[in-house]
């Protein structure tokens, strides 16, 4: 009976160590999709082309001001923006930038399970990703700095979050009234 015991905690752990590096291996697909959406705009990899773009932004500051002076840096604005003007194209800018983070908010609430404040945790690793990634597009003068898509993005990481816990709430409620 001991061996049996042993036994299937080995096996419980070895299957939560997989399902934490299956986890780990999908949120890096996720980024590398995500960089490629937001960042190359679904283009191909050309590091010579963000090189030299990179380069010449460096070397001419004026190019970058010019950059960031084209973007928007006061909060709420292009939201207000495209909600009183309500059109295709500000409906899939408003609800993209939500839905494109829900998965990441999905995938690190559930790295994050057990773990405190982890709704903190994501809103922080949201709003920091998309931050990185605004900046990027700012010095490789890529699309433009806007800080709107750093609220909307830190709340898709949020909703996916809450999504997450939902469902494994749920989850755990329907598996113990099975036990039972």
């Amino acid at each position: 009976m001991r061996y049996t015991r042993v036994n299937h905690k080995t096996k419980a752990r070895r299957r939560g160590r997989l399902s934490i590096l299956s986890l780990r291996i999908l949120l890096g697909l996720y980024l590398i999709m995500l960089v490629k959406i937001i960042l190359l705009k679904f283009h191909s990899l050309d590091l010579g082309f963000l090189w030299g773009r990179l380069l010449a932004g460096l070397q001419q500051p004026g190019l970058l001001s010019r950059q960031l002076d084209t973007g928007n840096i006061i909060p709420f604005r292009e939201i207000s923006r495209s909600l009183h003007s309500i059109n295709g194209h500000s409906i899939v800018n408003l609800l993209g930038n939500v839905v494109i983070f829900i998965p990441l908010g999905i995938l690190l609430g559930l790295l994050f399970d057990h773990e405190r404040m982890a709704g903190v945790r994501i809103w922080v690793c949201s709003l920091f990703l998309s931050l990185s990634l605004e900046i990027a597009q700012l010095l490789f003068m890529i699309g433009q700095f806007d800080v709107d898509d750093l609220l909307l993005n830190s709340l898709g990481g949020l909703l996916g979050y809450a999504i997450c816990r939902a469902v494994v709430i749920t989850f755990r409620c329907v598996s113990n009234e099975t036990n039972m």
